[in-house]
């Protein structure tokens, strides 16, 4: 499946959380994710500008929570949108998952936790990303590029600077200083 997707960058969290709110928008989890990307030696995944990761989506006040793999292909720029394929599922124990993965070889390229902010309304998918250290950004995925543009209107977000990067390339621009393979909150 197509992930169809642009970050909104500059947001104030909590004031975007309430525009959501007020709209109708509906919660899907509130917490910390826990992010760890894995490759082969030669790091074959991230030369080819896919990923393979293991998420651990801690819930706060009410949400669950779970242990998920996705695989990202590779990034395409299509109607100004970040398009990549997209495949994803739940593990039931990651520490597990994770003990299988070293077996095979693989090793973590990538570690680090945000703050998650999730909501739905529309169609789209809205996801408001707090990384310690650096500024806020939303990141809003719909079926197409109109569907962008409606949710982008709706949240009354038209005058925020729009980027298709990925998070690594966001913050190799934005933040160089900051090491986003290795950002993580306190436990």
């Amino acid at each position: 499946m197509a992930e169809i997707e642009i970050k909104i960058l500059g947001i104030d969290v909590d004031k975007v959380a309430e525009r959501l709110a007020s709209l109708g928008a509906r919660p899907l989890f509130s917490g910390i994710v826990r992010c760890r990307h894995f490759d082969l030696p030669g790091e074959t995944l991230r030369k080819s500008h896919c990923l393979f990761r293991l998420r651990r989506w801690e819930g706060e006040s009410g949400f669950s929570n779970k242990f998920e793999i996705c695989y990202k292909g590779s990034k395409q720029i299509i109607d100004g949108c970040k398009v990549r394929e997209e495949i994803e599922t739940t593990v039931a124990d990651a520490d597990q998952f994770e003990t299988m993965m070293m077996k095979l070889g693989y090793h973590v390229t990538l570690n680090n936790d945000k703050r998650r902010r999730s909501y739905e309304l529309n169609g789209a998918h809205f996801d408001l990303d707090e990384y310690p250290t650096a500024p806020a950004y939303m990141e809003i995925e719909a079926p197409d590029r109109e569907g962008i543009d409606r949710a982008v209107k709706a949240v009354g977000l038209e005058q925020y600077e729009q980027s298709t990067e990925t998070a690594n390339e966001l913050f190799a621009r934005l933040w160089p200083e900051i090491d986003f393979d290795h950002l993580k909150l306190p436990k």
